[in-house]
This record gives C-alpha cells, structure tokens and sequence, in this order.
C-alpha cells in the first residue's frame, strides 16, 4: 500500500512537471517582451537626454533569458560589421515568438541606431505602443495557458493514479 501511494505520488508530480514544462514558451514569451518594453522606454529615454553610444547603453542594464542573447546577437552583427539578415530571428531559440512578432522584432533592431535622434524617437515611441499591447496579450496567455498545461498535467496524473488504483 505505502508503495502505491508513493508511486502515486511520483507520479502525479511527473504529470504536474510535464505541464509546467509545456507551459514554458508561454513564460518565455513573457519574459521577452516585459524586456522588450523596458528596454524600448530605456532608449527612449536614452535618445531624449543622455545619447550615449548604443552598445554603452545597452551595457548599462542586465537582461535575461531569450532577450538578452537577442542583444548580444545583435551587437555581435554589428562588430562583425554584417548586415542584418531575415534571418536573424529563425534559430530554434525564438521559436516562441510568432511570425508577426518576429517581423516587429527584426523591424525594431534594423532601425535600432540608423538615423537622427529625431527619427529614432518618432519611430521608437510609434512602437511604444504595440510593444505594450504584445506584452499584456502575452502576460494574459502566460496567466491562461501556463496555469492551464500544469492544471491539466496535475489532473492527468490523479487520472492515471485512480485507474491504477
């Protein structure tokens, strides 16, 4: 009997992490663009006062997760004096994001230091607020889905445990 249970309880525990593994490009998304916004208003605010070198700026501030190695493939292309290719958002690593969001995403870091202070500030604060609305809808998707998968996982588990029972 104790055996039973604690199989059981391995297993509802194997199905809860299954869930919560499942649910993690709905917290990656999330993650990204929380930072996305922070650092677009970061550089608003940057190209308004201070209009530092856009790598001394960027060092200014820690990033994580899928975001930060977004930065640093992006100055590593600018030091290798590339061009910015399509390409730039198809590795495996941003398989969260959806086309659409790739699209505004490559749009924003080909624009990202070319031209004046006075068109970047236009274009920057145009993308303002998209980059809000892209950071609720993926908070709102975390909330629903991400709690979603690991309920389901943790009920599948109980489902299993009881027909083994």
């Amino acid at each position: 009997m104790m055996q039973k249970f604690i199989i059981g309880v391995a297993l509802v525990a194997f199905t809860s992490f299954c869930g919560y593994f499942l649910a993690r490009k709905y917290r990656q998304r999330k993650l990204f663009f929380k930072q996305f916004q922070e650092f677009n208003e970061r550089f608003l605010s940057e190209i308004a006062y201070y209009r530092r070198p856009i790598r001394e700026f960027a060092s200014k501030y820690t990033y994580k997760g899928e975001f930060d190695m977004l930065l640093k493939d992006f100055f590593t292309t600018l030091e290798n004096r590339a061009i910015m290719q399509a390409e730039f958002l198809d590795l495996p690593v941003y398989s969260f994001l959806k086309s659409e969001e790739k699209r505004i995403v490559e749009d924003y870091f080909l624009m990202l230091g070319k031209g004046d202070s006075a068109s970047q500030k236009g274009y920057f604060s145009s993308v303002k607020e998209s980059l809000a609305r892209l950071q609720k809808e993926s908070e709102e998707t975390c909330k629903r889905y991400g709690d979603l998968y690991i309920k389901i996982g943790f009920l599948c588990g109980l489902l299993i445990l009881i027909l083994i029972l």
